[in-house]
């Protein structure tokens, strides 16, 4: 199986894209704190934070980037996917990133408040990993395209750690 799911902090506020084809397509990283207890003094000892860059497509990637912003605490479950590209220079660059199935905020440090969306038959049909809308996301590392997701609120988180 080529499943994950990680439990962090979001980094930035999600940046949210239209592919060519009008897909949405939200992207964001979430930082891992690891810690590890020192068997020999009997302290925790606390690691480098691991980044984690996670994607999201079609409703979710609206309600993420609607939803979500820096500092909230997160669990994305999804699957590792292949992101890897050549610069202009002809250099190559690798990198795995998150393809996410699933975003929810954490109500251990906020509360939340939940708004059902709307169904639609469309985000039904496409919000399945594996669909025809990843072929058709914008690779190009343009800017955002602005998104109007005003009438669409998912989620509110209220209060911090």
């Amino acid at each position: 199986m080529n499943k994950i799911t990680v439990h962090g902090n979001v980094t930035d506020k999600p940046t949210l894209r239209f592919a060519r084809s009008g897909v949405p397509v939200a992207t964001f990283t979430v930082a891992t704190n690891r810690r590890r207890l020192n068997r020999g003094t009997g302290r925790w000892v606390d690691l480098p934070a691991v980044f984690h860059r996670v994607v999201c497509f079609n409703g979710l990637a609206e309600n993420v980037a609607a939803s979500l912003d820096k500092g909230a605490t997160v669990a994305v479950t999804g699957e590792f996917a292949d992101d890897s590209f050549k610069r202009e220079d002809g250099t190559s660059v690798r990198r795995i990133q998150i393809e996410a199935a699933d975003v929810a905020a954490s109500l251990r440090y906020a509360s939340a408040t939940l708004d059902k969306n709307p169904r639609n038959g469309s985000d039904a049909a496409a919000a399945e990993p594996g669909d025809e809308a990843r072929a058709d996301r914008d690779d190009t590392g343009g800017e955002p395209a602005e998104s109007d997701a005003g009438d669409r609120p998912s989620l509110e988180l209220v209060g911090s750690e």
